[in-house]
């Protein structure tokens, strides 16, 4: 896994609207894709999820659901994303089975990280990078932790929180695999800006 991880979050994203989006997104060759909903999995969004699984397996894309394990197991998505207190990692694997991605938020904390890689996480992601809007009460991300788990981690390591058109270049040189953005690629501007940037 490598390249910019899209975080469509309902706070930042028209979800009526989302298939375009993604479309757009794969456009400028973006190809990882989760979707994030803290509200509620009604039949509309099930229906749009359905759709965008549709749209990106017929780009070689990969679509991750946030936390709802049983739900992307039941859609049958390429995996699922959960912090560190929402779900055993063992357990999820069970669920998904071996072949499925399962990411872990590690916040700040590069034990976590090396526990959740024993676990057996496909990759961890660690934030908050800048200030956000996204998630209430986010935990500031030491740049050290960022450079010391590159050394010892063997699996992929995402970056998160308040990325943009205006930092991202500070953040594809700390050389990790996945940078994910979520209100920095809510305009058609912002994603061609920063696929261009990324990719230059």
């Amino acid at each position: 896994m490598k390249g910019i991880y899209a975080i469509l979050d309902e706070s930042n994203f028209n979800f009526s609207s989302l298939e375009k989006s993604v479309e757009y997104m794969i456009k400028y060759n973006i190809k990882i894709f989760q979707i994030r909903i803290k509200s509620s999995f009604t039949k509309k969004n099930i229906s749009i999820i359905k759709k965008i699984k549709f749209l990106c397996k017929n780009h070689k894309c990969l679509l991750i659901l946030n936390d709802n394990v049983n739900l992307a197991n039941e859609l049958e998505l390429d995996g699922v994303h959960v912090g560190s207190g929402d779900a055993d990692i063992s357990s999820v694997r069970s669920t998904l089975g071996e072949n499925k991605i399962i990411g872990v938020s590690c916040y700040n904390d590069i034990n976590l990280a090396l526990s959740s890689e024993k676990l057996g996480a496909s990759y961890i992601s660690f934030g908050s990078l800048y200030k956000t809007t996204t998630k209430l009460n986010p935990i500031n991300l030491d740049i050290s932790t960022v450079k010391n788990a590159s050394k010892i981690l063997k699996i992929p390591i995402c970056l998160i929180g308040g990325i943009n058109t205006n930092n991202v270049h500070d953040v594809i040189k700390l050389n990790c695999d996945l940078i994910a953005i979520s209100k920095g690629l809510s305009s058609n501007n912002e994603i061609e800006d920063i696929s261009k940037i990324y990719y230059e």
